[in-house]
């Protein structure tokens, strides 16, 4: 086959995968219009350009991939899994279809006219078959990553990623020079290098990611276990302590010193607050989504520590969110962040965080107190590089808005009222 066509056919694989496989699991609109009009390029430049150098305008497509990946998805291996991915599926689809029909050309076992004439024919079937080739891998990827994604990898694994793509590129010039001399056996073997490793390298993954998924959830345990035995101790504490706080207080009253029985009842009320309080981190666990779960334990954490008052409304396990999940834990992180940083300068530091959700969309609402010495307009807290604190970059709810821009149909709203600022963000719920 002519190396041009062959670009121009790699071109139409490609666009099946950005809009089959990748659109909106990892690439948004923006990103996947970038990819399109690469491999676009590439298309036209396989019919235009004869030269056995054609092949090298693959790397393009490749580079802007992997580098809107790791922006993504903020490590290595995950998008080098994914060109991995991308060349065993195209493998797959090309060597019972082109790769087959060409062996048979070049071991003369078939005429030129014979080849020319079911040509296309076989160039149809080589996409129909990466047509249902990714359809597999979408029914794999609701079946065994329904919550989860490769990005929330613990490590970047930069050195394994580079020698990943190394072995992977190797293997693919392989099995390219055995089609080009009709060795069917050696191109069997190549397959088999190429979608062997491939499937090892992503049951690897996933038993990492259950296996990380594992420690944040006993993790999570632990800690509300140890919270729940302290709740019980204080409270046998409380039992013992209890009468003598009241016999103190009656004695008080009955002596006529209404000073001290004040002060015994404020302390009655001090000692018995943290047992008489929500017992927050109880309707955390309503979430059945594990990276928003550690999330929120890791804030109420901070929150609680610096003496915050937080309120807590979930009616919302929030497992069937139609969106990235690194996107909407950003999103919700740097709300949070905001509204934990509004607090720590007023003289009563106030949040309420409220996701609640109808049967096609889900809300996210946080309430926060903030000061409003300073008159500043409201339009320039969204602006890039605007902070209120010294020494901050205020880029937080300028990337928010970005973000939230990839997906169609979602929504933020942000008001200001008596010294609160309100930030509300909608996603809709996957079908």
């Amino acid at each position: 086959m002519d190396k041009s066509l062959f670009t121009s056919l790699l071109a139409v694989n490609f666009f099946q995968f950005i809009w089959l496989l990748t659109y909106k699991k990892i690439f948004m609109l923006r990103e996947s219009l970038a990819l399109t009009f690469c491999v676009v390029i590439q298309f036209g430049l396989g019919f235009l350009i004869h030269s056995p150098y054609i092949a090298l305008f693959q790397l393009p497509f490749f580079l802007l991939q992997f580098i809107f990946s790791v922006k993504r998805l903020s490590n290595w291996f995950s998008p080098s899994l994914l060109i991995s991915f991308e060349i065993a599926l195209i493998t797959l689809s090309w060597i019972p279809t082109l790769d087959t029909w060409d062996i048979l050309h070049y071991n003369q076992q078939i005429s030129n006219a014979t080849y020319d004439s079911y040509f296309f024919l076989f160039v149809f079937l080589q996409q129909l078959v990466l047509f249902l080739v990714i359809g597999l891998m979408n029914y794999l990827w609701k079946r065994y990553f329904p919550h989860d994604t490769p990005a929330l990898l613990p490590k970047k694994y930069r050195l394994l990623s580079v020698f990943l793509l190394f072995l992977l590129f190797l293997a693919v010039l392989i099995k390219q020079v055995n089609v080009l001399s009709g060795d069917s056996f050696s191109l069997l073997y190549s397959l088999f290098i190429i979608v062997g490793y491939t499937c090892l390298i992503s049951w690897n993954l996933l038993l990492v990611l259950k296996s990380n998924n594992e420690k944040q959830y006993i993790a999570l345990l632990t800690e509300t276990y140890n919270r729940e035995k302290n709740k019980i101790s204080l409270s046998h504490e409380f039992r013992q302590d209890y009468n003598n706080f009241l016999q103190n207080l009656t004695t008080y009253l009955e002596v006529g010193d209404q000073k001290k029985a004040l002060e015994q009842l404020k302390r009655l009320i001090q000692y018995s607050d943290s047992l008489l309080t929500p017992n927050l981190y109880r309707k955390v666990s309503v979430i059945n989504n594990l990276p928003v779960q550690a999330l929120l334990t890791s804030f109420l954490n901070k929150v609680l520590s610096a003496n915050i008052h937080l309120s807590l409304h979930i009616t919302e396990n929030l497992t069937n969110i139609d969106m990235n999940i690194v996107d909407f834990i950003r999103c919700f992180s740097i709300l949070l962040d905001n509204a934990y940083e509004a607090t720590e300068r007023t003289s009563n530091p106030s949040i309420e965080i409220t996701i609640t959700g109808t049967a096609s969309t889900i809300t996210i609402e946080i309430d926060n107190t903030y000061s409003n010495q300073v008159s500043i307009p409201f339009s320039t807290f969204l602006q890039n590089n605007f902070s209120t604190k010294e020494g901050h970059q205020g880029k937080g709810l300028y990337i928010f808005i970005n973000i939230l821009k990839n997906y169609k149909y979602a929504s933020h709203n942000f008001t200001n009222k008596n010294n609160h600022f309100i930030a509300k963000f909608t996603i809709p719920k996957k079908i």
